[in-house]
Order: C-alpha cells, then sequence, then structure tokens
C-alpha cells in the first residue's frame, strides 16, 4: 500500500501549505522550508529506489495525478488571498476561519511583516511546481488518453505555462541533446546564462509547433483550434481571479509566482540534459538524459528523475519507468543537483568530471566531433584540455586511435 500512497506526498504537503497561508506570519513560509530542507537531506539519507515491480492498480497512481488540479487551485486561491490587504476577504473564507477557529485570519494578515512574505515567494516557486507542474509535465505526455491531456494543459495553464507542453512534448523530445532543443543547455552555460534563452525559446517554439499544426489541418491560427489560445484563456481567467481575490497586488504576485515557476522547471531541464550531446539524425537513447534514482527526489517528482527511460520512451507512465542504473547519473540527487545549479563554481566542480565520464563511456563515434566542438567552447580549461593531443575520434587516445 505504501508504494501506491508515497506519491500523495505532494498533494497532501500542499494541502498542508495551503491551510498555512490563510494563518500569517511564520506560517506563510515554515511549511515550505520544512519541504525544501527536508526533502533535500532526507534524499541524502534513504537509499536509492530501484523498485521495478510492476503496479496492479494503476487508477490509484493516475488519481494521485488528478488530485494535482484541485490541489494548486486550492494553493492559488490561498496565495490570492494573501495578497489581499485591508477588509479584503475574498470568498469570504477569512470570516468562515474565525467563525470555526475564533482567529482574525484578516487580521493577522494584515500585522504580518514583509520579510514573511519575501521567504513565501522563494518558497512558493518550489511549490506550485510540484503542486501543479510536475504533474501536468506527467499528464501531457499522455497524448493518447484526451483527458488526461487536457487535465496536464490545465495544470501548465495555472501559472501560465502555456507554452511548455508543447513545445516540451513536440520539440524537445525531439531535439534532446541537439542545439535545436531549448532544454538543453551548452556545456560552459551557468543556469543564469541559460535562463533567458531557454524560456525565449520555449515560447517561440511551441507558436511555431501550434502553427504548423494548424496549417497541416487546414485551421485558422485565430480559432477555438489553437490549443495555445484555448490555454491562454484559462491564464487569463486566473488572472482575472487573483485580481478580484486582491486587486492588482494579486495580479503582481500571481504573475511574479508564475514566472518563479517557469524558472523552476527550466532549471530542473538544465539539470537533466546538461551538456549531453546528440546526432540529430541518431535517435534518443537512454543515455542522453542525466538520470536519478534517488527515491525522495522520486517521490516528489512523480519519478521524473528516472530521466533516462522517459527520454528513450515518453509514452511510458511515470510508475512504469526503468532505473537505468547504467545511464549516466546526475550528481547527489535531483533536488539537491537543482539548488547546486544556483552556484556556478559548485556546479562545475561536480558535473565536469561527469561530462568527462560521459564522453569517455558513454559517447558514440558520431558525437565526437560535436563533444570536441562543444569542450572547445564551453570556456572550461577542464574540458578545453580534455580534447587536447587525442585523435579525430574524440574520446580516442591517440595512441589506440582507429584509423
Amino acid at each position: 500500500m505504501f508504494r501506491y500512497l508515497r506519491f500523495y506526498v505532494t498533494t497532501i504537503y500542499t494541502a498542508i501549505v495551503t491551510i498555512g497561508l490563510f494563518f500569517g506570519e511564520y506560517w506563510l513560509w515554515l511549511p515550505g522550508l520544512i519541504y525544501l530542507v527536508g526533502v533535500v537531506i532526507t534524499d541524502q539519507i534513504f537509499k536509492q529506489d530501484y523498485d521495478e515491480k510492476p503496479y496492479k492498480f494503476s487508477f490509484f497512481l493516475d488519481l494521485a495525478l488528478y488530485l494535482s488540479l484541485p490541489s494548486a487551485l486550492a494553493l492559488f486561491f490561498a496565495m490570492f488571498w494573501t495578497f489581499g490587504t485591508g477588509d479584503q476577504d475574498a470568498l469570504g473564507v477569512g470570516q468562515f476561519i474565525f467563525g470555526i477557529t475564533d482567529i482574525d485570519v484578516v487580521n493577522v494578515r494584515n500585522q504580518t511583516a514583509w520579510y514573511h512574505y519575501a521567504l513565501m515567494f522563494v518558497l512558493l516557486m518550489v511549490l506550485t511546481t510540484a503542486a501543479g507542474g510536475l504533474a501536468g509535465h506527467e499528464l501531457t505526455h499522455r497524448t493518447s488518453r484526451p483527458f488526461d491531456l487536457w487535465l496536464g494543459r490545465i495544470a501548465m495553464a495555472l501559472n501560465w505555462g502555456v507554452a511548455f507542453p508543447i513545445e516540451h512534448v513536440y520539440g524537445h523530445h525531439s531535439y534532446v541533446g541537439t542545439t535545436k532543443d531549448p532544454a538543453t543547455a551548452a556545456r560552459g552555460d551557468t543556469v543564469y546564462q541559460h535562463l533567458p534563452k531557454a524560456m525565449y525559446r520555449t515560447v517561440v517554439n511551441a507558436w511555431e509547433i501550434e502553427s504548423a499544426r494548424l496549417e497541416k489541418i487546414g485551421a485558422k491560427f485565430i480559432s477555438f483550434k489553437n490549443v495555445l489560445l484555448r490555454m491562454s484563456l484559462v491564464s487569463i481567467l486566473m488572472t482575472c481571479f487573483a485580481y478580484y481575490c486582491a486587486g492588482l497586488v494579486g495580479v503582481a504576485g500571481y504573475l511574479f509566482v508564475c514566472l518563479s515557476t517557469k524558472i523552476a522547471l527550466e532549471i530542473l531541464n538544465y539539470v537533466e540534459h546538461y551538456g549531453l550531446v546528440r546526432e540529430s539524425t541518431e535517435p534518443v537513447q537512454p543515455r542522453h538524459s542525466w538520470n536519478c534514482n534517488h527515491v525522495v527526489s522520486s517521490v516528489f517528482t512523480y519519478n521524473l528523475t528516472r530521466h533516462s527511460h522517459h527520454h528513450a520512451d515518453a509514452q511510458v507512465h511515470f510508475q512504469d519507468l526503468l532505473t537505468h542504473s547504467d545511464q549516466p547519473e546526475m550528481p547527489n540527487g535531483l533536488l539537491s543537483a537543482y539548488l547546486m545549479t544556483l552556484v556556478p563554481p559548485l556546479w562545475r566542480k561536480v558535473i565536469t568530471p561527469k561530462l568527462l565520464e560521459w564522453d569517455r563511456e558513454q559517447a558514440e563515434k558520431e558525437e565526437y566531433g560535436i563533444i570536441r566542438e562543444a569542450n572547445n567552447n564551453s570556456g572550461w580549461d577542464e574540458l578545453k584540455s580534455s580534447v587536447a593531443n587525442r585523435s579525430d575520434d574524440f574520446g580516442i587516445p591517440e595512441k589506440t586511435a582507429v584509423a
């Protein structure tokens, strides 16, 4: 039973954080901080998860994903309510809470110091990604199941992530490891260099992909058949709801959190594909993604950690993904690696030996030239020196090179 229940942890914790937002002060950020620190620490303590036994009752795992939408909606509403000022009490929730607890949460909110809100914003970047983005990612890959696909796109649209489901499924998964993929960071690029390029190209690519699809079926760009426009309506409705709950302050706070969520998703992509290359004419293989089998990261991300198999076959549901323990492994677990990217010198220190190992043991002959160019352009001496004194067949020492 625990094998099933563990994938409800994100939804349960989202509910706890949602309730906490109504009580102001330390409740705005303490549950989120416990979540973040707890996940990172326990990820290093608990053993890795190599469980590949099939699940007999897949509906209970699907339900964990389906619940992500109402839980994300509740979290966003609590956030909007928190942005309110003065006597604003959207939907009378404050009055309701006062009636059952005798706590005047509206007054508590108005008395809460600014620094509590600052911490809240930082932690909501992680929680809104976990509540809607990660489950939405899984569901948008289920293109043969209309309900799942619709739900996933709605979940992403809650935070203005309308471009992600299109570009990710029909762009990223086709071009991963090549320069055409916005999500694959070039060797030497820090996360701060990569993010603006990735975010811009994701949006542009999504509109190009959708435009090509509409042209193929003979539909007009401005029509209800345009998925991006339909999903944008959801985002517009959410923006209007933020205004209803808290005015312009609510809209500003909402858009900031949406931007933060987008950044969080792109950082995950940065970690999962950093520096790996692929010849564009070759099929995507498990070795073209960084993999991870840390149990806590896996549970909180719906096995997004098993990224090698996910990219080898994106139609496989999260519970059926294989561990691929022989594939390139990201350093220290997904969530720990995520935090390391925020300190570029630290990230460089841990990822460089991983890249050199991949070059030696995982790369194929067709990729040697791409690796040579990537390492020379990286600006990292460790990578540039690895191509010195080698044959044109990168990765094979001169003395053993094949003619």
